[in-house]
């Protein structure tokens, strides 16, 4: 269904000034004419002239917009949804076609071709559709409906030619060729020449004049494409990104980062080879020379740094932003750049400029050569708000959301660009003028900045200051003046507060006065009406409550221009409120969105549905409540389609102005008199489905219409039934900056440092800085008088301390209260009022947040606790870290319940069947029934296998047999996907029964925890009672339960969780306080009216015990006073004998208190002994549970694995059917295809075969009228010489020239013709063929003046030369047909081939799915009854490679131990073999080795004889040697022989005599020795004596010692022993020596123990090693384990 429509004449206006987007590249419609969008409207701007023109539309929105400059077409897109596109002629103004279709949603793009015989539409959402329509018929072309695979954004139609196209996207570039065949044309998609690995970002792209294709990158790549075949010929890389590129006749223009535009020569013939192209985007050569592999691809010629040209330039003549995209006009002779800031510029294409010789080339330009010119001006960004400045609505002021302030001139007159721009950090979200023409414009962000800019002057607007009011952002703006001195400003805020600010005007600045909060949404705002009849003016807030979401309007009035702010907050009583309902219900469409004053007491609300409505101005004081009335509207006006974004009121109060969503603006006058002359004005230009109208503005007369719809731009247009001109801009002179800051104010709205936020400003710090800029002598007064007001506050200060301190020391019936000191008693009730105020709003938050924690804890509770059947919860342990978890279970329900018991009875009723057939009673016809038998291939030892039983029990000895054991199938039985559904959930039954029956361990362990802690408490009472008589201040540790082991501890907080303390109010504490003093004098009554307890404190002191019951600890003596008092001496004999017996008692109490101790401390150390080994016990038993824990784990976390083994087998089933419906489906689909192409296909062979046959027939009829014999045929009965026929025959034979065979066959359409025609170079606005089904030109035959050619032969009649020529044109017809139709059978041949080459891909497509169909049907076949078996290896070794995370174990074999051992042996075997054969061979080689070095040794032997024997013979013969030989050496040696004979004599000797010497010196020494020893027996004679003494009177002490402790001489704690005997010996202490002897052998066994156990510790290290390393090799491990294998023989 097609988008609404309007009339035409809603969307006609006088626009006066239109700042819209334009499209880039800009559409031009003629050589001077672009073609845009305003409004709903086409704009037709002339650029010479700079006159619009208007097309106006039905449309609502215009999408896309193209144009044709050849023919003088216009084509544009609407907005909706199956929008439909429009061809209007420039010439005649009026709609060609309407083309449908197009699209679902929206239209990526849309193209014309330079001929503009064609339309080429881009379809992206929903359908990827590429299209191509004739602009001659309307009709889409037959065979030109292309789906592409991906989304593209833009249509690049090669200008040369329409059959190339390119398809632009960011991150690919693709081609499209069309071909024109027989009655339709084939288009393809090219194959992408870029490799798929590339990550492009495409930013600028360009046809170039010889067919290529020219695409940048955003990291400054420049690839150049075949535009026949997309393959890569070229690419180079620039030094700064490119950001587009621009071809002329000369030049490739690229512009680059930073405003370079670089002009380029461009040469076809140096690109590379498709390979080449492709292996260059590797590594890329710069594009402006180096190591080129090409170097004449791109030449640079010019070079323009636009920006660096600008320096010196005047702000108005200046390029502002990026250039982002470069295009040439139609006719070449400009260019045309738009930057990123919406500047549209235009210069001449310079002209190529022949370089001398030597003269380099990249000459940059001068600023004077480019003769730059501004055409226009637009926002990049949606537009936030806009305002009429002045009066005479000349000039403007409109701000976007990228933070741009522009104030422009309704015309250009006098200024280059007519307008400036103030740049913000933030984005400016609303705008508002004084009233008064002082040209105070105030601007609002999104940060809560407030800036105040002057501007009565447009050229000079400044900044004058800036106030950031709040962090929330400002949503709308609005003001009055006053008093024509100063204006009230009202900013709504993102957080529904409303600021309140005042401007004087004699000195201009931001006065702050505070928030007001009205409790609700703040949707709109508006001040009251000017008739302020000595009241203050009102602002009137339109919005929704908070509470119930009524729609209400609040009045605010304004405080008193001298308030100074003390708070954020407006007082109530500075500024009342009034309010009032509109609506009792919340509807969406009863939500107010604007609001405007209509008078004094009544205001005018526009509702989120549309409709406009008057009510009273509300009168109830503060805000609305529940039991308020709603207010009946007074009046109600014609309402809009969509929700109302704004209303205004103009004319004294008498013309209201509207604006809606649904793209309209409607004036209507409220005065009836006025709305008979004045009819209402009902308008359409925004685009309805981007918002419609977001604001609207409107001069003093309601001439003038400022609208804006966001992103579309801003129009000023006026009611052409007025007739208004467009005023003249004002003369303004102003002098030029010089510098390129003062042409754009740049302000940093975002720093927090700079602009702070507005806090109210005390009286102290008002007072400090009020006075800053006054007379220094008034300044020098005002700080002496607050220096003695200071230090008077200050003496008033230390008083007020001392009395407060001499209040504190006072008596306390004299003291006051603190409060009492408090002077100020009204600031003291105030604060407390607000710090009340504020603990009541902060404790009802926290109530708030508490109960819905509660809520979301009750929920939690509800759906996931309570379903629990078993709770989760640990048991630790006494005396170490160990705990011990169960298994948490839910609660089945009775549906899971029903389900298995159902199952349970068909597995029942399948083993019986089973049963029955394997039974004797089975029928005869059954007994052929092929049933599954293991024993044929399982010995039923296999306890490997997991859940094989084998007519046994999976439960492990001594366990009870599982209940649901004989329901589960065995592991070789699971062949259907039933049993396996059905497995699975007699599993998961099976692992709860594993699981309930640890639980039921567990919960017998916590019975035992709970009994063991009962003793222990009992013994640790026991323990306490003795430490208590025995008075020793020891602590001993009592059992406690862990959190975890209660369950319901989790859901419980307890107060030692609560890290922060509880604040209490005063009234909390006094109850608090009042119930403690309640319930202490409740208690002290009870105490007071107990006879029992002051009876037994009477009787008995207060105890029941008698003195029988006390124990010996507790027995006391009671000394009488005079035993102390009356010396023993003084003493008579009675009191002597008492005294006495007071001792003997005093001394056998203290022995049984001694003895009592004695047993107190043997049964304290029975009870710590019993304790510990209470620990050891039940450590004993949680290790027990811990394995049982662990056994069970094993056992339930095999099944859990065999269910999910089994899941995954079903899902698999699931996938594969699914595979195998969708390979079906593909299947057919593909069938049908190939069925549709045979078809196709077969037709059309019948049509070639009937097309060949009527060529052929034509051949012959040509051949036969062209035959010489048919032509003497026709004169054989003419009369006519043979001669004279002859002559005849070769004028007959005469053939054309080829320009008119080809005019007349009309042949020039063919592939090859137009290929030629292509290199030809075919101009853009030429079309090189007619498209089919257009009424192509056909030239005549020519046949008349052809035949006035020929000339009349001497000696032919007129009759026969006629007669030849009408034979001749016979022939000519026949050779005309003949050609026609070999052009056509040419075309046919060549649709034919395209027609198989279908039939064939989608042969090809069928086979290869038939293929995979039949390869996931075996795969399926094979997998039907495959069986996935749990292996269990309790003794194994695993030798697949281990994975870093999970190891596939899919093509891995199990092998039997014995196989291993049988191999093994085997190897063992053959290693003997190798061993023994090695042995031999190692003998034998070390007899080889024996013998080769035998056989070395002899010959070098040899070798040292023969050496000898030349030494010997080369000898040289001496007298010595001589002497020698004669025997002369005789008597010399003799000689020396009797020395030294001499010398040895006389060594004896000396020898002989120190040796006597030293004898004697031995016996004397030794005899001293004998002497020594004697003295030292005698010695050690008398101290054994002496000892022998000493350990005889010691004994004899010993047993004159009292018994059973210390002896009373004895040392005692802390004093020196005393020496006794001789030999040093100290005083013993027998108690002492037991006590020492007794903790040394405890020391001894300890250290003795601490030695076992770290032995014991360091074996169990090494076996922990050691069975992590057999656990490593015997089951799978995640963990790789790098192991050196090394040579397996080594091993």
């Amino acid at each position: 269904m097609p988008p609404p429509r309007k009339a035409v004449d809603d969307g006609q206006a006088t626009v006066h000034a239109s700042f819209v987007p334009l499209s880039t590249p800009m559409s031009f419609a003629s050589p001077d004419v672009v073609c845009c969008v305003v409004g709903s409207s086409v704009c037709l701007w002339n650029l010479t002239t700079g006159a619009r023109d208007f097309i106006h539309t039905a449309s609502h929105s215009i999408s896309k917009i193209c144009g044709n400059p050849a023919k003088g077409l216009v084509a544009f897109c609407e907005g909706g949804t199956s929008p439909q596109a429009f061809i209007y002629s420039l010439e005649t103004r009026k709609q060609l076609f309407s083309l449908s279709n197009l699209t679902e949603l929206e239209l990526a793009d849309m193209s014309f071709s330079a001929c503009g015989s064609r339309l080429y539409a881009l379809s992206r959402a929903t359908s990827k559709r590429l299209l191509v329509f004739s602009t001659k018929t309307g009709q889409l072309l037959p065979g030109c409906d292309l789906k592409l695979p991906q989304r593209f954004d833009k249509i690049v139609v090669f200008p040369g030619h329409k059959d190339s196209i390119a398809l632009v996207r960011s991150s690919s570039v693709r081609i499209v060729t069309i071909q024109k065949s027989y009655e339709t044309y084939i288009m393809r998609l090219v194959p992408s020449g870029l490799p798929a690995e590339t990550d492009l970002s495409v930013s600028a792209y360009a046809w170039t004049n010889s067919r290529h294709f020219l695409f940048a990158t955003r990291q400054g790549a420049l690839v150049t494409l075949d535009g026949t075949t997309g393959a890569i010929l070229h690419a180079v890389q620039s030094e700064q990104p490119i950001t587009s590129i621009a071809v002329t006749e000369n030049f490739v223009v690229t512009s680059h980062i930073g405003n370079v535009l670089k002009f380029w020569s461009h040469n076809d013939q140096e690109l590379l080879s498709a390979e080449d192209g492709a292996a260059m985007l590797q590594q890329m050569p710069p594009m402006e020379g180096g190591f080129d592999v090409s170097p004449g691809v791109f030449s640079l010629q010019r070079v323009a740094d636009i920006d660096g040209m600008g320096q010196n330039q005047p702000p108005e003549e200046r390029l502002m932003g990026q250039v982002a995209y470069l295009q040439a006009t139609p006719e070449g002779t400009s260019m045309v750049l738009t930057t990123a800031e919406g500047e549209v510029w235009s210069f001449p294409t310079p002209n190529p400029r022949q370089y001398a010789d030597g003269e380099e080339t990249g000459e940059e330009f001068e600023i004077q050569d480019l003769q730059m010119n501004l055409l226009c001006w637009f926002h990049t960004h949606p537009v936030s708000d806009a305002v009429i400045i002045d009066r005479s609505s000349r000039t403007y002021a409109s701000c976007d959301e990228s933070g741009r302030l522009r104030l422009w001139q309704l015309t250009r007159e006098g200024d280059a660009k007519g307008f400036r721009t103030l740049s913000f950090s933030s984005a400016p979200s609303g705008l508002c003028i004084d009233e008064e023409g002082a040209g105070m414009l105030v601007v609002g962000t999104d940060s809560g900045c407030v800036h105040l800019v002057n501007c009565p002057n447009w050229k000079g607007a400044s900044v004058l200051e800036t106030l950031r009011i709040s962090e929330a952002g400002i949503a709308k703006l609005c003001n009055i003046t006053q008093d024509r001195s100063f204006m009230w400003v009202a900013a709504s805020l993102f957080d529904n507060r409303v600021a309140i600010m005042m401007i004087p005007f004699a000195d201009p600045k931001i006065i702050m006065m505070g928030f007001v909060d009205v409790r609700g949404s703040a949707d709109d705002i508006c001040f009251g009406s000017e008739e302020f009849e000595g009241e203050a003016p009102k602002l009137i807030i339109a919005g929704c409550a908070n509470e119930s979401e009524w729609p209400c309007v609040w009045t605010v009035a304004m405080p008193s221009p001298d308030y100074e702010a003390k708070s954020e907050e407006l007082p109530k009583d500075i500024c009342p409120m009034w309010s009032c309902k509109l609506s009792a219900a919340s509807k969406p469409e009863d939500k107010p969105t604007a609001v405007v004053a209509a008078s004094h007491d009544s205001v005018i609300v526009g509702f989120a549905g549309g409709a406009i409505k008057a009510f009273p101005t509300p009168t109830h004081m503060g805000p609305p409540t529940s039991r308020m009335q709603p207010m009946q509207a007074s009046d109600t006006f014609p309402s809009h389609d969509q929700l109302i974004t704004q209303l205004k009121i103009y004319g004294e109060g008498k013309i209201l102005v509207s604006s809606s969503m649904d793209g309209s603006i409607r004036k209507f006058c409220l005065d009836e008199v006025m709305r008979a002359k004045m009819p209402t004005m009902h308008k359409f230009f925004h685009n309805p489905y981007n918002g419609g109208v977001a604001q609207v503005f409107c001069s003093a007369m309601c001439d003038f219409f400022l609208t804006t719809g966001g992103s579309d731009g801003i129009l000023v247009w006026s009611d052409p039934r007025v007739g208004l001109q467009t005023p003249a801009a004002h003369p303004i002179e102003l002098e030029r900056p010089s510098t390129r800051e003062d042409a754009v104010v740049n302000v940093d709205d975002q720093d927090n440092a700079e602009f702070p936020i507005w806090k109210p400003v005390s009286a102290d710090e008002r007072e400090r800085g009020g006075d800053d800029n006054d007379d220094p002598e008034l300044n020098a007064l005002a700080l002496a008088q607050r220096r003695a007001l200071t230090l008077e506050v200050e003496n008033l200060r230390k008083k007020l301390r001392l009395l407060i301190e001499q209040n504190a020391t006072c008596p306390e019936l004299e003291q006051l209260e603190r409060g009492d000191f408090c002077v100020d008693s009204e600031e003291k009730n105030q604060i407390a009022a607000k710090s009340k105020e504020r603990c009541d709003a902060l404790r009802a938050q926290i109530e708030r947040e508490n109960i819905a924690r509660q809520l979301i804890r009750d929920r939690l509770i509800k759906e996931f606790w309570d379903p629990m059947l078993g709770k989760g919860c640990q048991i630790c342990s006494l005396s170490s870290g160990l705990t011990v978890g169960n298994y948490p279970e839910r609660t089945t329900t009775d549906e899971e319940n029903t389900r298995l018991k159902k199952l349970r009875l068909m597995r029942k009723a399948e083993k019986m069947e089973v049963d029955m057939l394997k039974g004797p009673s089975c029928p005869g016809a059954l007994r052929g029934d092929s049933i599954l038998k293991t024993d044929d291939f399982t010995t039923g030892k296999e306890g490997y296998v997991v859940n094989w039983w084998h007519h046994g029990s999976i439960a492990q000895t001594g366990e009870a047999k599982p209940s649901d054991q004989k329901y589960l199938y065995e592991p070789f039985e699971l062949l259907t996907n039933s049993r396996r559904r059905l497995q699975v959930h007699v599993l998961q039954a099976l692992a709860a029964e594993y699981r309930l029956s640890f639980n039921e361990l567990f919960k017998k362990c916590q019975g035992d925890k709970k009994g063991v802690m009962d003793q222990i408490k009992e013994k640790v009472a026991r323990m306490k009672a003795i430490l208590g008589e025995l008075q020793i201040t020891e602590e001993v540790p009592e059992p406690e339960l862990e959190d975890v082991e209660d369950a319901d501890a989790v859901l419980a907080v307890k107060d030692r969780e609560i890290k922060v303390e509880k604040w209490i109010s005063p009234e909390e504490q006094a109850a608090i306080d009042e119930a403690k003093r309640k319930e202490e004098e409740r208690l002290r009554k009870q105490r007071e009216n107990d006879a029992g307890q002051r009876a037994l404190n009477q009787m008995m002191g207060g105890t029941l015990k008698t003195k029988k019951d006390l124990s010996a600890l507790e027995i006391t003596l009671d000394k009488e006073p005079w035993m102390d008092e009356i010396p023993e001496e003084e003493m008579t004999e009675v009191q002597l004998a008492a005294l006495q017996e007071f001792q003997a008692k005093e001394k056998a109490l203290a022995e049984e208190q001694d003895k009592y101790r004695k047993q107190l401390g043997a049964e304290l150390k029975r009870l710590k002994s019993e304790v510990q080994d209470l620990f050891h016990q039940f450590e004993t038993v949680l290790k027990e549970l811990h394995h049982q824990r662990f056994s069970h784990d094993a056992k339930f976390f095999c099944q859990e694995l065999y269910c999910v083994r089994l899941q995954l087998a079903l899902l698999q089933s699931v996938e594969d059917g699914l595979v195998l419906t969708q390979s079906t489906k593909e299947l057919e689909d593909a069938r049908a295809k190939l069925a549709d192409a045979e078809a196709t296909l077969n037709e059309f062979s019948a049509k070639v075969n009937n097309k060949r046959a009527k060529q052929d027939d034509r051949v012959k009829v040509e051949k036969d009228i062209g035959s010489a014999a048919n032509f003497r045929q026709q004169f054989a009965s003419s009369g006519l010489e043979p001669e004279a026929i002859g002559n005849l025959l070769q004028l007959f034979r005469k053939r054309r020239s080829p320009e008119r065979r080809a005019s007349a066959g009309n042949i020039g359409t063919t592939a090859a013709d137009l290929a030629a025609a292509l290199q030809g170079g075919t101009a853009p606005e030429e079309d090189p063929y007619a498209d089919l089904g257009t009424a192509a030109a056909t030239a005549a035959t020519g046949e008349q003046e052809d035949d006035m050619e020929l000339e009349c032969p001497d000696g032919i009649d007129d009759e026969s030369f006629q007669r030849m020529l009408e034979l001749r044109r016979e022939k000519l017809a026949a050779e005309v047909e003949v050609q026609k139709g070999a052009a056509e059978l040419q075309e046919m041949n060549s649709l034919l081939m395209h027609f198989e080459s279908e039939r064939n891909e989608a042969d090809m497509g069928c086979k290869q799915l038939q293929g995979e169909l039949e390869d996931h049907s075996q795969l399926m076949q094979r997998e039907e009854f495959d069986i996935e078996i749990l292996f269990k290896l309790k003794q194994g070794q695993v030798e697949v490679p281990q994975a870093a995370v999970v190891t596939d174990y899919s093509d891995a074999v199990v092998i039997d131990n014995e196989v291993v051992e049988s191999r093994n042996r085997r190897i063992l075997e053959l290693g003997k073999d190798k061993t023994n054969t090695l042995e031999t061979i190692k003998e034998f080689r070390k007899k080889l080795s024996l013998i080769q070095w035998e056989y070395k040794m002899l010959q070098f032997q040899t070798t040292d004889l023969e050496e000898r024997t030349k030494d010997v013979h080369m000898l040289r013969v001496t007298k010595g040697l001589q002497s020698l030989l004669k025997g002369g050496e005789e008597g010399r040696n003799k000689a020396d022989a009797d020395l030294l004979e001499r010398k040895i004599e006389h060594l004896n000797s000396n020898s002989a005599q120190k040796e006597g010497a030293m004898k004697k010196q031995y016996s004397a020494a030794s005899h001293a020795t004998k002497l020594r020893k004697q003295e030292n027996a005698m010695l050690e004679k008398k101290l054994h004596e002496l000892q022998q003494n000493v350990i005889q009177r010691e004994h004899i002490r010993r047993l004159r010692a009292p018994q059973g402790g210390a002896s009373q001489g004895g040392p005692q704690d802390g004093e020196k022993p005393r020496i006794i005997g001789g030999g040093g010996r100290i005083e013993e202490n027998e108690g002492q020596i037991r006590a020492a002897q007794a903790g040394f052998r405890e020391v001894k066994t300890r250290q003795a123990l601490m030695e076992a156990a770290r032995k014991h510790t360091e074996e169990i290290e090494i076996l922990t090693k050691e069975l992590d390393r057999l656990r490593q090799k015997t089951f799978p491990s995640f963990v790789q384990l790098n192991e050196d294998r090394g040579n397996p023989d080594h091993r």
